[in-house]
């Protein structure tokens, strides 16, 4: 049973960390783009402001500037979720 249990964990932690590797990777394929938050600790997560439960923390999304029409337009064609905060895109893979 603490087999199966340890198991189960690694592995939901190993796509916790598959998921967030591609959403930095598609960020990165943005051209022009600065990433600049990706993986929060839930400390730093808090300092800077972030939402409770934020995807931060999982590095399920990613923050970049320059905010322009054309980036926007690229994010949101890698991204289902795109939210222009005014001095960064904030990009993710779903609403949290």
């Amino acid at each position: 049973m603490v087999k199966a249990a340890l198991a189960i964990a690694l592995y939901v932690a190993l796509v916790v960390v598959a998921i967030a590797l591609l959403v930095r990777l598609l960020a990165g394929r943005i051209p022009g783009v600065t990433i600049t938050s990706w993986w929060r600790s839930i400390p730093h997560n808090d300092d800077v402001g972030g939402l409770p439960g934020s995807l931060h923390i999982l590095g399920w999304a990613v923050d970049i500037v320059p905010v322009t029409p054309e980036i926007e337009e690229q994010a949101r064609k890698m991204f289902p979720v795109v939210v222009n905060e005014g001095n960064h895109l904030h990009a993710a893979i779903f609403k949290a």
